[in-house]
């Protein structure tokens, strides 16, 4: 039958619906108008300069406050002493996250304090990477200032584009290694590729940069945290940076970070005649295992040269012994046989 013209239909409220409803109820708490686009950036223009300035240590300082955030059982964090400067970044980025601080304690000795109060919510969406390219251009900054350090002329350049996993544990699956990755970078998306004729397993950055260098700045500070956490659960024997070519279906190794080779020592030229120290240390040893087993030798026919004349002259003792035994009781038969009788 159809519906009266005057009563109204109750839909029920599916994923979906509830999905927008937080999403609505998360931007209210954040204060985010309802038309923002992609292109929203929850940072201060003085957190996002301050980022650019440094963007290694700025990104390290980032995962720190996204860890504190995701961290329901912290309720304070205490930062290691450091400069004002970048305590300035600790507040104003603190700030952007909804956390209260405070500097204490004296120089040398001033640190950051923060807080996690009624206002805080959830970490931002994006990342402090994500944000400065979409406000690069109203930044005026060109590229960050130490992503890029100058280089020696004679200094090899690499491009490092991933991490790479060696000698993974037997059937590790991506299941397993995503949590460890994540909490490793959890500003960073990787995508994680096993590599073919067991060369390892690829992590590589899924969101693009804008040039080389930044990459490798974040790869760079990254890496041994990823080493730490993935050794620490045994999954592979290292992580080390890689350069991989993508173009085909699978990432092919190009060049992986290796550690520093021992110099290598040129050989020290003798006198004409003089043999080298190992051929005289080998003839030395020679020579006295030599002599140990020749005096060994000599020692055990000795022994057994003892014992022989020591058996001998027991043999002649105990044949004179009973010799004398014979003749003594011989002679007392005689005496009592001469006795006169009363």
């Amino acid at each position: 039958m159809p519906e009266p013209s005057g009563r109204q239909t109750c839909l029920k409220c599916d994923d979906e619906c509830a999905r927008l409803e937080r999403n609505r109820n998360l931007a209210m708490a954040l204060h985010i108008s309802d038309d923002h686009t992609d292109d929203h950036v929850p940072y201060s223009t003085t957190t996002l300069k301050m980022y650019l300035e440094d963007v290694a240590w700025a990104h390290k300082q980032e995962e720190v406050l996204r860890l504190f955030a995701a961290d329901d059982t912290e309720k304070r964090y205490r930062f290691q002493p450091m400069r004002s400067r970048q305590r300035a970044f600790i507040h104003s980025l603190a700030e952007d996250f909804g956390f209260d601080g405070e500097s204490l304690d004296p120089e040398p000795h001033r640190h950051v304090l923060l807080f996690k109060t009624p206002k805080f919510v959830a970490a931002p969406m994006k990342t402090l990477a994500q944000a400065a390219r979409i406000k690069r251009a109203q930044l005026n900054v060109a590229a960050p200032v130490h992503s890029a350090p100058e280089r020696k002329a004679d200094e090899v350049r690499h491009e490092y584009n991933g991490l790479l996993l060696t000698k993974p544990k037997f059937a590790l699956t991506e299941e397993e290694l995503r949590p460890v990755v994540r909490k490793a970078a959890p500003t960073t998306e990787f995508d994680i590729v096993f590599l073919s004729n067991d060369e390892g397993v690829a992590l590589l950055p899924s969101m693009s940069w804008e040039t080389p260098e930044q990459l490798v700045t974040l790869l760079t500070s990254l890496q041994p945290t990823m080493a730490a956490e993935v050794t620490r659960h045994n999954l592979a024997a290292s992580v080390v940076l890689c350069q991989f070519e993508s173009s085909g279906l699978e990432p092919k190794i190009i060049q992986q970070h290796a550690k520093r080779a021992a110099p290598i020592q040129a050989p020290q030229v003798k006198p004409v005649g003089q043999k080298p120290v190992y051929t005289v240390l080998g003839s030395r040893l020679a020579e006295a295992k030599r002599k140990k087993q020749e005096n060994e030798e000599k020692l055990r026919r000795k022994a057994e040269e003892q014992v022989v004349d020591d058996w001998e002259k027991e043999v002649e003792k105990e044949e004179s012994d009973e010799a004398e035994r014979r003749v003594s009781h011989s002679s007392e038969k005689e005496q009592e046989q001469e006795v006169p009788l009363a």
